[in-house]
């Protein structure tokens, strides 16, 4: 019979080499001896993490906790799982209970800022990796969190500072590359975040945060993606508040504007340039990311970071679109104009197929229904209801009417889009 406190480091050192599943193994092994190892228990907690299993792991590291409830870092772990479900009150907790019994130890303090940045708490985030790095001065957890919060309080020298430090503590932290890329990306400098991602996933090519990050790199090569994160980055650091108010003030700026230019003779026939842009705007929010995922399907690095319902998505938006724009197109032309029914509407048909992109772009693939967010569900029936009203505007003028029902539900969308 193996010694189980062999079989606990080994299975320690199984995690540290990235093999979680050989580590539950051992983990098991020694719990299979001893089923009150809480040292066991804890370990495949971490698995679990590992794995993406969350919930489960949470349920070993209590189990430990049972055993030993004094142990802080047992609730540092805890604290891990509920800040990965985004519950950042009960991490908070947890944490200050893992302080509370061992104050001395950094990594809690750079956990305690990565959960205050989770909720905007810039400055206090910034206090509390501060605090981690007093006690140790190269922990990277308090590190990295650091450069974020300083990135996100505008203080981007002393955000580069901090992370070409914890790029010398370990040049090889995934963590830290993760964070530089992030921070470059949010300063608009896409090239250096891809960079610096490509580099996160070559050490742990299952990073997900690294592979999510590098496809935003590489879709910011086309401008108005870029333009649009940049807006996005600035309205996610202002708070709920203005990302709920922001589309409201841009609506009211158009109406105002236009509502000027309209007033006066002089400047009606000017209109159309806020009218232009405002639909410019709210049309490209909508459609760039799945063209700019349509654009990396032929790159040859984005192409093995589109998922497939991003890239089953992607083509149809673009398909919608084209097919659209080639209706309205036709319809333009005098010879097709005229050996069209009068009872066929080309125009609207393409304006139709238009407007389908939009919900299209939120559709999960491949298509199902349960498990979907309310959202998903609606751009589902939307675009449904869209298709038939295609149909009825090219072959079945009976079923014309429904495109009202569609046209309907097609502007709450929008506008209910407009706040997600």
């Amino acid at each position: 019979m193996v010694d189980t406190g062999v079989l606990l480091d080994r299975a320690g050192l199984l995690l540290a080499q990235g093999r979680a599943k050989d580590a539950e193994v051992a983990a098991r092994e020694v719990l299979a001896q001893e089923p009150y190892n809480d040292a066991a228990l804890a370990l495949l907690g971490r698995c679990a993490f590992e794995l993406g299993h969350i919930p489960d792991g949470m349920g070993f590291i209590r189990e430990a906790l049972a055993i030993r409830p004094e142990a802080s870092f047992y609730y540092y772990l805890l604290a891990y799982g509920h800040y990965q479900q985004e519950q950042y009150a009960p991490a908070l907790e947890h944490l200050e209970t893992a302080v509370g019994l061992q104050p001395y130890v950094a990594e809690y303090y750079g956990m305690q800022a990565f959960v205050l940045l989770a909720q905007r708490q810039w400055e206090a985030a910034l206090e509390k990796a501060n605090e981690g790095l007093a006690l140790e001065a190269d922990n990277l957890t308090s590190l990295n969190a650091r450069s974020r919060a300083l990135n996100k309080l505008r203080r981007t020298d002393d955000a580069m500072e901090t992370m070409q430090d914890a790029l010398a503590v370990d040049p090889h932290s995934e963590l830290t590359h993760l964070t530089v890329a992030w921070n470059y990306l949010e300063k608009g400098r896409h090239r250096d975040a891809q960079h610096h991602f490509r580099e996160t996933l070559r050490l742990n090519p299952n990073n997900d945060g690294a592979r999510s990050g590098l496809k935003e790199a590489l879709k910011s090569n086309v401008a108005p993606y870029r333009w649009l994160l940049q807006y996005s980055f600035w309205l996610h650091n202002k708070g709920k508040k203005w990302q709920t108010a922001a589309p409201i003030i841009l609506y009211v700026l158009f109406r105002v504007v236009s509502g000027a230019l309209g007033a006066s003779e002089s400047t009606k026939g000017l209109v159309w340039i806020p009218v232009s842009l405002y639909l410019l705007l709210v049309v490209t929010s909508w459609t760039i990311g799945p063209i700019c995922n349509f654009v990396l399907l032929f790159h040859p690095l984005g192409k093995h970071a589109v998922t497939l319902s991003e890239r089953w998505s992607a083509i149809s938006v673009v398909s919608a679109l084209v097919a659209g724009l080639a209706l309205l197109g036709v319809a333009q032309v005098p010879s097709v104009a005229a050996a069209v029914p009068e009872n066929v509407s080309l125009e609207l048909a393409g304006i139709l197929l238009l407007t389908i992109a939009f919900p299209l772009g939120e559709m999960v693939f491949p298509l199902r229904w349960k498990g979907l967010l309310r959202r998903q569900r609606a751009a589902m029936l939307l675009v449904a209801l869209g298709l038939v009203s295609v149909l009825g505007a090219l072959f079945a003028p009976v079923l014309v009417p429904i495109a009202v029902v569609y046209g309907i539900g097609f502007i709450l969308y929008s506008w209910t889009g407009i706040f997600r």
